[in-house]
């Protein structure tokens, strides 16, 4: 199925609404042979031109781009889209950050945002490559320093000290592989206060106009000012106090990143201090592979610091837009279909050690509009995965409504939720990748979560102010959504546990009307095609609502499945007489298959696929290995 345009996913934003007109301007002036042309070395063959994936590593050129459509496909891992599709994806951009840059280059004006919109002001080029720049050389002092303090334990295994804990922690504690340290590029921050100093920052990380690296690495948090009357050292911030006297951070005022486009002082401070200090280093990388962020966990025991402590927002990062191993985990993403979210840097680590390579986390928030969308330019399919205990439950819930504005029929959102208050990290490990894989195909539809939370917080749906809470709490549920068709959907499924039949589960060809109800016998017919027919006989009323959505998907060439039409058809109001009682089993349960005849004839088209192959395959038309990959393609 095609995925909504960039346009239609990001064309609104805090930011303000570009005209379509004017993006479909943008589009025909720019040639996407040269932006393509920026990052992948092309050669032409025909009308297009060929490369090798940006996306995905290969060796033989799948990647095509065509100057006549105006588009790029990969036959190799199935990504495509348009020049604003892959400037946003290479370079880590924002939609409006990448028409604007699009539009001056081929010369177009484009409204401006809001003036009293809060979005950071973007950088031009030459200074946001002075940020990436600084910030990749930062990420490799780290990486050198946990290699050391690695290198050292191997040489010394009873050494003591910071460098020497810190290694126990990751070589033992963790047990994290030389692998997965330099697939994510984990480091070490020493606990000295200017550490930085010592680095050699090259020209490049200068900022224009400036003389040294200062002004960049303020502007992208890696060092913090002083208070005006600060110390200059840990040793003179200590001198002469008392032994029971309170020790403040060591006269370091908490503070913010100053109000500026680039996040710079407006006037030059005394001094600095580095960011991160006795800290493990996660480098957080935008989907261009730039390190725009770091996420660093607390290796002493100082319980006045935060466990774990995040970059400040910045010109080159926003914490509501990017997704802490999206850049590792994208190629995994596209082969698997399927993105799981987790809450923290070591559960995204830890998976992708243990053969989960498809795991990103959210920066240590609840899922904004952002991230989830720039999630589903990947897939489609999305599995949530939360801690087992109290505050999981609550953070699914709290992501789940947030993102319930935001899908659509398309998408496939779904809940996972760990247990015995298990996080991901310790589950996997624990229990092995084939467990969790286990755990994650059970994971519950996003609707059914909603239902289940539901009806929990109500207390149950047996008595009518049990019902009547019900029904305005998903009254609301309802009212955030913003797919037609998806939130009529929903509101079928909450109605039906109302009336206590919302557990029903329909799982594959197994699926009947339960507790004595009518069986359809097994004939040369579909069973589920057959029992659909059934139902309607049961529940004219309900079939008659639902009629028109049934008919769209059936095959008016496979005489099952004309029957079927020519039964719907035929209904009428007048003689929509339900033939059981409206509150009987038989009735309810011919109801909810009806309100479930999607699901249904999904499953249906998926046999009827199982058994094409399996013809083909006894012909001798297909291998077992074209039979078997094709099998796990519709699974």
């Amino acid at each position: 199925m095609q995925r909504p345009t960039g346009a239609q996913r990001h064309g609104s934003s805090a930011s303000g609404t570009i005209d379509a007109g004017v993006i479909d301007q943008i589009k025909q002036r720019v040639d996407i042979v040269e932006i393509v042309g920026r990052h992948v070395q092309l050669k032409k063959g025909g009308p297009d031109f060929k490369g090798l994936c940006p996306f995905h590593g290969e060796k033989t050129a799948s990647f095509l781009v065509s100057p006549q459509r105006q588009t790029y496909h990969c036959f190799g891992c199935g990504v495509h889209g348009d020049a604003l599709q892959f400037l946003m994806e290479m370079e880590g951009l924002s939609f409006r950050e990448t028409v604007e840059e699009l539009a001056q280059a081929a010369g177009i004006a484009i409204p401006q945002p809001d003036p009293s919109a809060t979005a950071a002001k973007r950088p031009k080029a030459d200074s946001r490559a002075a940020m990436y720049e600084a910030m990749d050389v930062a990420a490799r002092f780290y990486s050198s320093e946990l290699s050391h303090a690695l290198t050292a334990l191997h040489d010394h295994p009873v050494s003591e000290g910071f460098a020497a804990q810190s290694a126990r922690y990751v070589r033992d504690t963790r047990r994290l592989s030389d692998a997965t340290i330099e697939r994510f590029r984990i480091g070490l921050a020493p606990p000295g206060w200017d550490s930085l100093k010592s680095v050699a920052w090259p020209a490049q990380t200068y900022l224009p106009g400036t003389k040294d690296a200062e002004q960049t690495l303020v502007a992208v948090d890696l060092i913090r000012p002083r208070e005006e009357d600060g110390v200059k050292s840990a040793s003179t911030a200590t001198a002469g106090m008392s032994k029971g006297q309170k020790i403040q951070p060591l006269g370091f005022a908490r503070t913010t990143l100053p109000a500026h486009p680039l996040g710079v002082p407006t006037a030059p401070a005394k001094s600095y201090y580095d960011t991160f200090r006795s800290r493990l280093i996660f480098p957080v990388r935008n989907t261009a592979g730039h390190v725009v962020a770091f996420g660093g966990r607390r290796m002493t025991d100082d319980k006045n610091s935060a466990k774990y402590l995040n970059s400040a927002e910045t010109a080159i990062f926003h914490k509501g837009e990017v997704l802490y191993g999206l850049f590792e985990a994208r190629e995994a993403i596209r082969k698997e279909k399927q993105a799981l979210v987790v809450e923290g840097y070591m559960d995204v680590v830890m998976l992708a050690q243990n053969g989960v390579a498809n795991a990103v986390a959210a920066m240590g928030t609840a899922m904004g509009e952002s991230q989830l969308q720039t999630l589903l330019r990947f897939t489609e399919s999305v599995v949530f995965v939360f801690d087992g205990d109290a505050a999981g439950q609550a953070a699914a819930r709290k992501s789940a409504e947030k993102i319930l504005p935001l899908i659509r029929t398309a998408h496939d959102i779904r809940i996972l939720t760990l247990p015995d208050g298990k996080d991901p990290d310790e589950f996997v490990q624990e229990f092995g990748r084939e467990a969790f894989a286990a755990k994650v195909r059970e994971a519950t539809a996003l609707s059914f979560f909603l239902r289940d939370q539901l009806l929990n917080e109500c207390g149950g749906n047996k008595t009518p102010e049990q019902r009547a809470k019900f029904q305005q709490c998903f009254q609301g549920l309802l009212a955030l959504m913003s797919d037609a068709t998806l939130s009529r959907e929903y509101w079928k499924m909450f109605q039906s546990a109302v009336n206590g039949v919302g557990s029903v589960s329909y799982a594959g060809a197994g699926f009947g009307f339960r507790n004595g109800a009518t069986r359809v016998p097994a004939t040369g017919e579909s069973s589920i095609i057959g029992r659909l027919r059934e139902a309607a006989k049961l529940a004219p009323d309900v079939a008659l609502q639902v009629r028109s959505a049934i008919i769209d998907l059936l095959d008016e060439e496979a005489p099952v499945e004309q029957e079927l039409q020519m039964e719907l058809s035929s209904l009428s109001e007048s003689g929509a007489t339900p033939t059981a009682a409206n509150d009987s089993t038989e009735y309810l349960f011919a109801r909810d298959a009806l309100l479930a005849h999607a699901v249904l004839i999904e499953q249906y088209r998926k046999e009827q696929v199982r058994e094409e192959l399996k013809t083909q395959r006894a012909k001798g038309e297909i291998s077992t290995f074209e039979y078997i990959r094709e099998l796990r393609e519709i699974t």
